[in-house]
């Protein structure tokens, strides 16, 4: 699966709130999470796993305005997909959702540990509003 921008138009008479980068590990929690996304008027461009991520045209990185890491990927693997982000991207916000509260990923810029969507969609907005 190459990275995709999602055609959903679940708002099309609202504004773009912001371009979101979105780096899943299965299928199912990518799609929902764009859907959800795309509820709040954002664009999202999804990749299915760091490799996917790390072969992205760094234009379509440069052009987002935050990155969401999913949860279902072990420790080791997201916080190597953060530092990386960090590394080459260091102004563009990282968010991470996180399997539990003892997790810590001390490079992003956000975080959630909820899997209510209200939880996590409000820590994406929190830290995008930091950064503008």
């Amino acid at each position: 699966m190459s990275a995709q921008r999602s055609n959903l138009s679940l708002c099309p008479l609202s504004p773009v709130v912001a371009n979101i980068l979105q780096v899943a590990y299965y299928r199912g929690p990518l799609v929902t999470r764009a859907r959800m996304l795309e509820s709040r008027g954002h664009h999202v461009t999804s990749v299915l796993g760091n490799d996917e991520a790390f072969g992205l045209d760094a234009a379509v990185i440069a052009a987002v305005d935050s990155i969401v890491i999913g949860f279902s990927a072990p420790h080791p693997v997201r916080a190597a997909m953060i530092h990386w982000f960090k590394q080459h991207y260091p102004n563009t916000p990282v968010v991470v959702l996180r399997f539990h509260s003892a997790e810590s990923f001390p490079e992003a810029d956000g975080g959630s540990v909820s899997d209510d969507p209200e939880v996590w969609l409000a820590a994406v907005a929190s830290t995008l509003k930091k950064s503008a």
